[in-house]
């Protein structure tokens, strides 16, 4: 797969992690807690997008309803706890897989 259409594949997923100003400028702690969903949400994303344009085969560690469930409010320990998990198994995917890429594959990627 081509970066574009990697890039393509998770250009929804991308959006609805965008964190928003109102998420930006929010001082409670529910603001902060799902900043930090989103921001784990999207290196996850980020390491998933990496192993498409590789093409490794991979299974997400969340499906649509976990997903959702994460970034639904109230944002506590639990839903950044998931977040950090799936951010951390997809690392390792990530960091598993990229041994049989080139230096330069990973370079450029």
């Amino acid at each position: 797969m081509t970066k574009e259409e990697a890039k393509k594949k998770w250009d929804l997923t991308r959006k609805m992690l965008e964190i928003t100003d109102d998420e930006y400028n929010g001082v409670t702690q529910e603001d902060a807690n799902l900043r930090f969903v989103k921001m784990k949400l999207q290196i996850a994303v980020y390491y998933m997008q990496l192993l498409d344009e590789h093409d490794s085969e991979y299974q997400v560690p969340w499906n649509k309803e976990q997903f959702k469930w994460a970034l639904r409010k109230p944002v506590g320990d639990k839903k950044k706890q998931q977040a950090k998990e799936w951010c951390h198994q997809c690392r390792l995917m990530r960091d598993k897989t990229c041994t049989n890429w080139n230096y330069e594959e990973v370079k450029t990627a």
